[in-house]
């Protein structure tokens, strides 16, 4: 379940997990990749996050909709099939 605005603080580390094209294919696959939160307005209800090593930028209280605070059942099971996969 994605995180709540309000349960932000500045200092985590949270998950954006979202499908992305694998190769120059249709195949699609689930991508991670960690959001550093390093600062947070909560009158105006931004923070100042970045973004996979980024240059940090201004996230609103409705980007925070689409992160997670650990991953999805969906990408460990995805995760999982790659691994038993990979062994045989």
């Amino acid at each position: 379940m994605a995180i709540k605005f309000d349960k932000v603080e500045s200092g985590m580390v949270l998950l954006d997990i979202h499908r992305e094209r694998v190769g120059n294919t249709t195949f699609q696959a689930l991508g991670c990749w960690n959001v550093r939160v390093i600062s947070v307005d909560k009158n105006a209800r931004t923070a100042m996050c970045s973004w996979n090593g980024n240059p940090p930028r201004r996230y609103y209280e409705r980007d925070f909709r689409r992160l997670y605070t650990k991953p999805t059942k969906a990408y460990l099971d995805q995760c999982e099939r790659r691994r038993s996969g990979a062994s045989k």
